[in-house]
């Protein structure tokens, strides 16, 4: 909109400077994680492994009445296949929607979908229908808790870090006068959300928007927040879901859509300013002044 302030699009120079500090502070914080998650977590891990284990009679008895007993055993069995099965892949396997524990009535086509690629080469012992030996038993065990917790922290890394961009990117909106909307219904029209508020994770026209802000000047501020380990990722995060929500977002709100993305991590220079060119402002968990100046231009 004509002479309504939008945020700082920044030179190649300063995105330069703010990309090595995203990566400088991610390299930092891995290695301060480091061996010592991954060890306290395969220690959470393994008891849910060695009941699997336990509830299948080593995996010979593999059936229906693992998902029965335990319906949550499906977060462990895909992990015993070769390779492991996504959570879309065996929901597209068993037939009904995404679920979270397997429904009774699907506990025996859970099993019958897992059963046939259970990993012959940690499992040695099944194609001859036998009892492992102990150190069979013992290296399934381990790479089985190594392989799944491998998986676990990098998705909790990546929660960890949206839940944490997210809080600091409200602080800055309370600091700037906005008021926290606890409602999670969908907005579709611009006043479905009160001037001078923002939410969390919300559907906004059709798109889940981590922090959606209806600004005090009327305009609908769309707020990612993305995490990437390499350029790669970065490019996905960034170009690939951040632009095509924002240009989702401008079709339906016209002139009174902006986009925002904060970023935590590594990103490819290129990966920034193209997204710039393609209208997403960015912005950095570690540099989240420029949200502030931008809002303190508005008028309340």
């Amino acid at each position: 909109m004509a002479g309504y302030p939008l945020p700082k699009v920044w030179d190649q120079v300063e995105l330069a400077a703010d990309r090595r500090r995203g990566t400088e502070l991610f390299v930092e914080n891995r290695k301060e994680e480091g061996p010592r998650a991954f060890s306290a977590l395969c220690t959470e891990l393994r008891p849910r492994v060695e009941g699997v284990f336990r509830a299948t009679e080593n995996l010979l008895a593999f059936d229906g009445s693992l998902f029965r007993a335990d319906p949550m055993a499906w977060e462990v069995a895909r992990y015993l296949c070769a390779p492991p099965i996504s959570e879309e892949d065996l929901w597209t396997y068993v037939g009904p929607s995404k679920f979270k524990r397997v429904p009774p009535a699907y506990a025996d086509d859970t099993a019958q979908a897992l059963s046939p690629v259970l990993d012959p080469v940690r499992f040695p012992w099944l194609a001859e229908q036998r009892a492992p030996t102990d150190s069979e038993l013992s290296a399934a065990l381990l790479s089985t808790t190594t392989l799944w917790a491998t998986q676990q922290l990098a998705t909790r890394r990546r929660g960890a870090i949206s839940r944490r961009q997210e809080a600091a990117t409200a602080v800055v909106l309370e600091q700037a006068g906005l008021h926290f909307e606890p409602s999670r219904t969908r907005v579709d029209m611009l006043d479905e959300m009160t001037r001078g508020t923002f939410s969390r994770e919300r559907v906004v026209a059709g798109a889940k928007c981590d922090v959606p802000v209806r600004l005090p000047d009327g305009r609908m501020l769309m707020i990612e927040c993305k995490v990437s380990n390499g350029p790669k990722n970065g490019w996905k995060r960034v170009n690939r879901e951040v632009v095509g929500k924002a240009e989702h977002w401008r079709a339906h709100f016209g002139v009174h859509a902006i986009t925002a993305v904060v970023l935590s991590g590594v990103f490819d220079q290129s990966c920034l300013a193209t997204a710039q060119s393609a209208g997403v402002f960015v912005l950095w968990e570690h540099h989240l002044q420029p949200l502030s100046d931008f809002l303190s231009e508005l008028s309340y």
